[in-house]
């Protein structure tokens, strides 16, 4: 045993020397969009010959019967098609008409500051429109998209809409600057020939970090949020470049039929715009990634469904105690904006706790410069991230001020835990962070997305429950490097340094591929509650398995709805922690105790 012990803290060294970069900070704030979610909404429509769908959405998205719809045109409307305006949006509260040739009075322009929604038409025999055309209205338009309101342009006019117009029919394209309402796009509505395919595939060569989308004849598509759906008749492709090391991706979406699933008929532009930019990255993750080693505080990591009993209040303990720590939620949500009082703060509240508060963000500017925003983090001892679709924390967060400074709790010996969403984003790998469905573990565009309180891991959540065994031993195929760690329901395990301790009802299950595969063994290793495994070494120290008892039911939730203010601790249906519940450091030769608090808990300089 002593041999054993003596040999095996070799690797402890090198890990210990890395001390210095185990939170290192080098997400970049730049590389990614500030913006995820649009505003306003667009619709195209592409020679759509029975309009009634399209212009039934465009009637929804502006307001129902408060619609106030202005359309403009390069020139002058005929009356003809003034009228069959009319006999479409018999139920708009009002409709007036524009001629962008000309210069707009004082009465157009209140038009347009009341406007609702401006549709972009085309005149039979006009060439196709370019930014240029839309001068007179550009402010108008972006301050009404601001404001939430309905952009809907005919076909020609879909390019200038794109953050690059493409212009010309020739397979190579030549540019100007758009408006940008479509964001990090290329929109060719021309798309019936091989040809068309190839001048859109040559524009995505020339700006990678694009999204090519290619809308058929008889397609009216719709974006609304960063949702991307078709109506109707026809179809769309959305495009990204191929580069040295990945193929083209290419996906055609058409309109919603019974028993589709979403993603036959959703595009998420958000995801494909952040894999447009990954592909520019260095590859992600690296083939020898940092390993799993936290230099300073603790890890609470939660598979959602509820939490082990007394766990919440073990991780007020490793913040400092009820009355010296100070506590921030983070809730994992789409919604722009959330009410006050969050539950969880609430429940810390009850339980004593002197300081809690919570952020909610989904403006990375605020995220990266609001001084009043990043104020709870300054001196916060203790960060719980909720439940929810954690693609949402990715979005908010990564590589912001905020984000340095979640680390920096730790470097102060804090501690960070979550569940669910808020236990898949602490690994540097985002594990199922896919925004439309949430059933393929890989998501590109989101792998590169997690808050990194931890490397070398992936982390999947409800894990038995929902059977992510496969899951999981697809993105060990993928990603080798990494160690997969998939967390039963109200089960977590607590990290200091590299050791990580079971607790709760359920299992962790170890993903190691420099083990060997049988084709009749599980590819895992699956630990109960006490017992300890070293991340970095991919060794288990102690396996705490008992006799089977009677099984448990499951307790599956939908994720998101695993607040830890109603946490699964009956005593009938969760082990109880051993008497001293704060884990032990397991790789020293006997498991010595270690302090129910942090040391800096008792000091007044934390």
């Amino acid at each position: 045993m002593r041999h054993f012990q003596l040999t095996s803290l070799l690797p402890f060294s090198l890990l210990f020397s890395s001390l210095a970069i185990s939170q290192e900070f080098d997400e970049k704030f730049d590389h990614w969009p500030n913006h995820h979610t649009l505003r306003g909404a667009i619709v195209i429509l592409n020679e759509v010959q029975d309009t009634q769908q399209a212009d039934q959405a465009i009637f929804q998205l502006t307001g129902k019967e408060d619609s106030n719809i202005v359309v403009a045109a390069r020139t002058g409307l005929p009356e003809q098609q003034q009228k069959r305006f009319g006999d479409r949006f018999t139920e708009v509260n009002s409709i007036s008409f524009l001629d962008l040739s000309v210069a707009l009075t004082q009465d157009q322009n209140e038009l347009l500051n009341d406007a609702t929604g401006i549709y972009l038409t085309t005149v039979s025999g006009e060439n196709k429109p370019a930014p240029i055309h839309l001068k007179p209205i550009i402010e108008p338009i972006r301050s009404l998209f601001k404001r939430g309101g309905l952009v809907a342009v005919d076909g020609d006019w879909a390019g200038c809409l794109s953050t690059k117009s493409m212009s010309g029919d020739k397979s190579v394209p030549e540019f100007s600057p758009g408006l940008g309402l479509l964001p990090d796009s290329i929109v060719e509505t021309r798309f019936s020939t091989n040809t068309d395919r190839l001048r859109l595939k040559s524009a995505l060569v020339s700006y990678p970090r694009s999204v090519g989308i290619g809308i058929n004849k008889e397609t009216a598509l719709v974006l609304q949020g960063r949702k991307c759906q078709v109506i109707g008749k026809g179809s769309a492709t959305f495009f990204l470049a191929a580069n040295t090391r990945l193929p083209q991706r290419e996906q055609t979406i058409g309109s919603r039929q019974p028993g589709m699933r979403p993603t036959s008929y959703l595009v998420d532009l958000t995801e494909w715009r952040r894999d447009a930019i990954d592909r520019t990255l260095p590859p992600f993750p690296s083939k020898q990634p940092r390993p799993p080693f936290v230099s300073k505080g603790t890890l609470v990591i939660v598979g959602g469904g509820g939490m082990p009993k007394n766990l919440m209040s073990d991780f007020v303990d490793m913040a400092g105690g009820k009355e010296m720590a100070r506590l921030v939620y983070i809730p994992c949500s789409e919604q722009w904006e959330l009410p006050a009082p969050q539950r969880t703060v609430e429940m810390w509240k009850k339980m004593g706790v002197k300081s809690a508060t919570f952020l909610h963000t989904k403006d990375r500017l605020v995220a990266n410069a609001d001084q009043d925003f990043l104020k709870p983090l300054a001196d916060a001892t203790g960060i719980w991230f909720g439940g929810g679709r954690q693609w949402n924390f990715a979005d908010s967060y990564y590589g912001t001020q905020a984000h340095r400074m979640m680390k920096e709790v730790l470097l102060r010996g804090g501690v960070i835990g979550g569940s669910s969403a808020g236990a898949s984003i602490q690994a540097r790998y985002l594990a199922r962070a896919t925004p439309i469905e949430n059933f393929r573990i890989m998501a590109p565009g989101y792998e590169r997305g997690g808050l990194g309180f931890i490397s070398g891991v992936a982390i999947d959540q409800h894990f038995t429950q929902r059977g992510r065994q496969k899951d999981m031993t697809q993105l060990m195929a993928t990603h080798p490097q990494l160690l997969g760690i998939g967390l039963d329901e109200a089960t977590a395990i607590i990290v200091r340094q590299s050791t990580a301790r079971v607790v709760g009802r359920g299992k962790a299950h170890f993903y190691d591929r420099r083990l060997p595969i049988f084709p009749d063994q599980p590819d895992y290793i699956a630990l109960p509650e006490g017992s300890t495994y070293h991340l970095a070494e991919r060794e288990v120290l102690f396996d705490a398995t008992a006799p089977k008892t009677d099984e448990l039911p499951d307790q599956p939730d939908a994720d998101g709805q695993n607040d830890p203010a109603t946490p699964v601790d009956q005593e009938s249906s969760i082990l109880p922690l051993r008497p001293n519940s704060v884990f032990k450091n397991s790789f020293l030769e006997n498991w010595s105790s270690w302090p129910s608090t942090p040391s800096w808990s008792k000091s007044s300089s934390f």
